[in-house]
């Protein structure tokens, strides 16, 4: 994540994830009767804001690159060459590859906690031997 990047954070890409996906729910629900054109257009509204910040990313991932030259590139692209073992000189990608990365984590570690409460509350409620 870096500062000036808009929505490349856990929550901005939460989002966006949670944006590309609103047409296929949608779908589901116009095949079961229940969607209506105030839906479709709010989510008319909601891809509109999703195109706008991808190109507000990569517009100032180029201008980033221009100002800093390749060699302040190849600094903010390090964490993605060591995570993968090839080499990245895409600012623009490698800040969403590292979102991408640190939102997976967050969410296993919540969907662990929840295991282990799960396992928890279902190994108390065991009669005593």
């Amino acid at each position: 994540m870096f500062a000036g990047l808009p929505a490349t954070g856990i929550g901005g890409i939460f989002y966006m994830l949670l944006v590309f996906f609103m047409p296929f729910r949608e779908l589901w629900r116009a095949m079961k009767g229940e969607s209506s054109i105030d839906r479709w257009i709010f989510i008319a509204s909601r891809w509109a804001l999703f195109a706008i910040v991808i190109s507000m990313m990569y517009t100032q991932a180029l201008i980033m690159k221009w100002m800093m030259g390749d060699d302040m590139t190849k600094f903010m692209t390090a964490g993605v060459n060591a995570a993968t073992g090839t080499e990245s000189r895409s600012v623009f990608g490698s800040a969403l590859y590292l979102s991408l990365l640190s939102l997976a984590g967050v969410m296993g570690l919540v969907y662990l906690v929840r295991f282990v409460l799960f396992v928890r509350g279902v190994m108390s409620d065991r009669p005593q031997a």
